[in-house]
């Protein structure tokens, strides 16, 4: 049974909030919803009385969002989305696709992880549109609570979650991660073990500086009191890293595992020995807890954990 307000609200409602959210004033809003600015309070004085609560801040310098306003947003964002979904979905459906997936991943986990899973799904159902979307953890998670993505594998930000992400989002671990270092595959033995003081004499091939490995090298470096390095070269690209480093013996890339065993498999690297061990964020699956996925997705969820346990596998004899 529909609840008094959910029979009352509508979408340009939603849209008014998110607006006004992003700095927007009503007469702005008016022009981008092509309305009245009358049109616009009159909206508003509606969405408030079927919420019998006051939602924006009305004064001189213009309109803001009241404390239950601002709790409104996200949800507001979130459904809006989902609408935009909808429209998408059927688009797909017309140009023969009856179902669409959107996965977030950062590249190598796509490589080493996704690639066989998804190939395999797509050759299953060549009817699926598969949408990948590569970018950082933060970026991806913020996708994936825009309801931008339907879930997302890789690892988690660095920042521990907040209850409000707690609250909202289903994680699945696949395996642990950690920093891994790669060099030239000379074909001579390398050491059993290497400590990070034995690194310091390489020269060092590191991804951007504020990117999550160089954030856990320099604790590691902190905690081993040991001098930070200094790139010799900083490559943006992961694919730049490995390529470096397989060209020259005395070069030290620093990688997340699973690029780094890709690397070593493909690319004419190999793995160093590194004691102690330092972690990642772990992978995982992610998805927002209220998600209903069909059977399909199911069985895409079930290729990627049984491709996780053959990494984990293979990363354990290494």
């Amino acid at each position: 049974m529909a609840s008094p307000i959910l029979n009352r609200l509508r979408l340009k409602q939603l849209e008014l909030v998110c607006g006004v959210a992003d700095g927007y004033s009503f007469r702005i809003m008016a022009d981008k919803m092509s309305l009245s600015q009358p049109a616009i309070s009159k909206m508003a004085r509606e969405m408030e009385s079927a919420i019998r609560e006051p939602i924006f801040l009305r004064n001189r310098e213009g309109v803001a969002l009241t404390p239950l306003g601002l709790t409104l947003v996200h949800q507001a964002r979130l459904i809006l989305s989902q609408v935009s979904r909808i429209q998408s979905n059927v688009e797909q459906y017309r140009n023969g696709k009856n179902h669409v997936l959107r996965i977030g991943s950062p590249s190598y986990t796509a490589v080493t992880l996704l690639a066989k899973p998804i190939a395999l799904l797509a050759s299953l159902y060549p009817k699926v549109r598969i949408e990948m979307v590569d970018g950082v953890a933060d970026t991806l998670f913020g996708q994936l609570k825009a309801g931008n993505l339907d879930f997302v594998v890789g690892s988690l930000p660095i920042s521990p979650m907040t209850d409000d992400d707690a609250a909202l989002l289903q994680v699945e671990m696949l395996y642990p991660d950690q920093l891994s270092f790669i060099v030239q595959a000379t074909g001579k033995p390398q050491p059993k073990r290497l400590s990070l003081r034995e690194l310091q004499s390489y020269s060092w091939v590191l991804p951007s500086r504020d990117s999550l490995v160089r954030h856990a090298l320099r604790n590691a470096m902190r905690d081993a009191q040991l001098s930070i390095p200094s790139p010799t070269i900083e490559a943006g690209s992961v694919p730049a890293i490995g390529a470096l480093v397989a060209e020259q013996p005395n070069l030290l890339g620093v990688l997340r595992a699973d690029a780094a065993h890709y690397f070593a498999q493909q690319a004419g690297t190999t793995l160093l020995n590194v004691k102690p061990k330092i972690a990642l964020p772990p992978i995982a699956i992610v998805h927002l807890k209220d998600s209903q996925f069909p059977a399909i997705t199911q069985q895409l969820f079930g290729l990627i954990r049984d491709r996780a346990q053959t990494f984990l596998s293979k990363a354990r004899r290494t």
